[in-house]
Parts: C-alpha cells; sequence; structure tokens
C-alpha cells in the first residue's frame, strides 16, 4: 500500500512540473506576443513618420526655390530697382528669370546649386531663403559643416545645423539640392526660356541603424 501511494504521489508530481512549464509558456506567449506587435507598431511608426518629414522637408526646398522665384518676378513687375536691374530691350519677366538663374548659381554668397558647376550640388534652409528678397540667399557645401545636417529649432523649423542651429534639436536629416538647366531653345532665347530640373535629396538614418534617402523631382519654368 505503501508503495503505492508512493508511486502515485511521483506521478503527480511529474504532472505538477509538466503543467508549471505548460503554463509559463503560456504567460510567456500572451505577454510576449501584445509586446512585440506593440514595438514593431511603434518601429513602423517611427519609419513612418521619418519617410513623412522627409518628403516634407524635400517639398519644401521646392517651393523655397518657387518663393525666390515668385519674389524676383513681382519685384521686376513692379519695377523695384533695389532688387531688379533690367538690361537694354530686356522684360520684366526674362530679368526675373535671368537674374533668379544667377542667384541659384551665384558663388557671392555661397556655391553654386547648378549640376553642371563645381560642386553640382547645395544646401540651403527656410531662414536664408525667406529672409532678404532683394540680395542672393546663402547656399552652403553640402559636404562641408555648416549645411551637411538639419537640426529642428524651437518653433518645429529645420534649419542648418552650422548655421541657425544654436540652441536648436540636431537630427540625422540632411538635404541637398542640385539643379539641372534644361535647353529648349538657342541663341539669345536660350537665357529667357531654359528650364530647370530641380533633384532634392533627403538622407537620415533609421531606427534599424541603416541610412535611407529619400528623392523628390520637380521642375521650374520661366514666368509668362
Amino acid at each position: 500500500m505503501n508503495i503505492f501511494n508512493k508511486l502515485q504521489q511521483k506521478r503527480a508530481k511529474g504532472f505538477t512540473i509538466i503543467e508549471a512549464i505548460v503554463s509559463t509558456t503560456l504567460v510567456t506567449l500572451v505577454i510576449l506576443g501584445p509586446l512585440t506587435v506593440a514595438t514593431n507598431a511603434a518601429t513602423y511608426a517611427k519609419q513612418t513618420k521619418d519617410t513623412m518629414i522627409s518628403v516634407y522637408l524635400a517639398q519644401e526646398a521646392v517651393e523655397l526655390l518657387r518663393h525666390q522665384q515668385d519674389s524676383i518676378y513681382l519685384k521686376c513687375l513692379s519695377q523695384d530697382t533695389n532688387a531688379c536691374v533690367l538690361r537694354n530691350n530686356e522684360l520684366p519677366r526674362e530679368a526675373a528669370w535671368r537674374m533668379f538663374n544667377e542667384r541659384l548659381s551665384s558663388t557671392n554668397y555661397g556655391v553654386s546649386c547648378l549640376s553642371n558647376q563645381t560642386p553640382g550640388v547645395c544646401a540651403y534652409d527656410f531662414i536664408d531663403m525667406v529672409g532678404n528678397e532683394e540680395v542672393s540667399p546663402s547656399k552652403y557645401d553640402f559636404n562641408g559643416s555648416q549645411c551637411s545636417t538639419l537640426s529642428v529649432n524651437a518653433i518645429g523649423m529645420y534649419v542648418c545645423t552650422g548655421v541657425h542651429g544654436e540652441g536648436a534639436t540636431p537630427t540625422s536629416f540632411s538635404r541637398s539640392v542640385s539643379i539641372t538647366p534644361l535647353i529648349t531653345f538657342a541663341g539669345a532665347d536660350a537665357e529667357y526660356n531654359t528650364d530647370l530640373r530641380v533633384v532634392v535629396t533627403i538622407t537620415f538614418l533609421r531606427s534599424n541603424g541603416f541610412t535611407k534617402q529619400i528623392k523628390v523631382v520637380d521642375f521650374l519654368h520661366a514666368r509668362s
């Protein structure tokens, strides 16, 4: 009788250990399952947010160029001699397009943004592009220290870290702009009718440690 009872006790203990292992496994799966889903969801949300910011930064770069173009155009139409100087027999719209192209290629306020000139790529930020429309905005060497990355200031504006980034929060985002003239007319008309192909490249570091690039291509045309 004692032997039978001992065997029963051993079997009971054996079942208890198995049940404990199964219970532990089930509890682990119940906890880790939703936790894994939540972690992945947070990662995907971060990646989606970074991608959306990249698209915004690329579109902003194009809109800043359009702002420059429109500002010069309006000043030439209004005959504002402080900002627009017409050549002999030059129409206001022609002067506006010529001066806009000169600003993009000028090295008096930084580097050229035109792909057919050294360095062929540039960087700029919001403050420089809208600060004073009467002069050429500052443009920076993308490979230099002034605007190789962007920072977020107190009002949520992305600015060049090495120029307007004092007190701002550094980010992994960088933005470069390359502009290619597209010759559509020959002779004297070329200067006033050449279109511009704008390529904006946004680079940022993903949460998995890999670098990702977003490119946006747009075209600028002379105002009629």
